[in-house]
């Protein structure tokens, strides 16, 4: 059999054809627009405007650019939680503060679960619940949104964590997110996070994964380690 050869004529066009698709793309106004407040692992830079039901956030803005949230997934995982948040947004500038109290109450059905799975611990007592602080300040150049986040977390031990993030809008709603940071701990390594987002008017959907690297000697899988987790979000905005 002889090797199929693609004609040059044809490729030319094809070619021109989608450099003319990005260049389009490109000069068209748009932005690394608020969508429903949540990028991956870590806030957004932004204020809540409108309620929104989602995994990561639900939302009812109040008024002043404040507004309470709760972690639905986190609810889900028998850890009731709930924050306050303020956002505001001055031209490209922008700047939140937020607390959230989480309780958790899975801490007897945990230890059912570590003990039968590991016969000499007779007991495992484990603690999520407690405040959480944190700020943020990014600036939108357009089609990308640049960001810093704070957070300090008191739960079974104290934790500050740092963390930047780069947003940028490649086509429509369609945006790519890259996060960056560490917690302030000895020991600890870099983290990150990368994925795809997309904000529309009401849906919003963010898909990728972030390097966590927790250890957790009770866990029986693994070593009790786990390197990477899913970053999944899904909300719908009721603007």
């Amino acid at each position: 059999m002889k090797p199929r050869h693609t004609s040059p004529r044809l490729c030319r066009p094809v070619a021109a054809g989608l450099v003319l698709w990005a260049l389009v793309a490109l000069l068209q106004p748009a932005e690394a627009r608020a969508g429903n407040a949540r990028l991956l692992t870590t806030d957004e830079a932004a204020a809540i405007k409108y309620p929104v039901i989602g995994l990561q956030r639900s939302a009812l803005p109040l008024a002043l650019g404040f507004a309470l949230d709760t972690s639905v997934l986190a609810d889900l995982a028998l850890t009731p939680n709930l924050g306050l948040r303020w956002g505001l947004e001055a031209g490209p500038h922008r700047f939140v503060v937020g607390a959230r109290y989480a309780k958790f109450m899975g801490a007897s059905l945990l230890s059912d679960v570590v003990t039968s799975q590991e016969p000499a611990v007779k007991r495992y007592d484990a603690s999520f619940s407690g405040p959480s602080f944190y700020a943020l300040y990014g600036v939108s150049l357009g089609r990308v949104l640049v960001q810093a986040e704070a957070r300090h977390s008191r739960y079974q031990t104290a934790s500050t964590s740092v963390t930047g993030a780069v947003v940028v809008n490649v086509a429509g709603n369609w945006s790519i997110v890259g996060e960056f940071g560490t917690v302030l701990r000895e020991g600890l390594p870099l983290r990150g996070a990368a994925g795809i987002r997309y904000a529309g008017e009401n849906l919003g959907l963010s898909l990728g994964a972030a390097y966590v690297d927790l250890t957790e000697p009770m866990l029986p899988y693994n070593d009790g380690r786990i390197p990477v987790v899913p970053a999944f979000d899904l909300s719908w905005t009721f603007r």
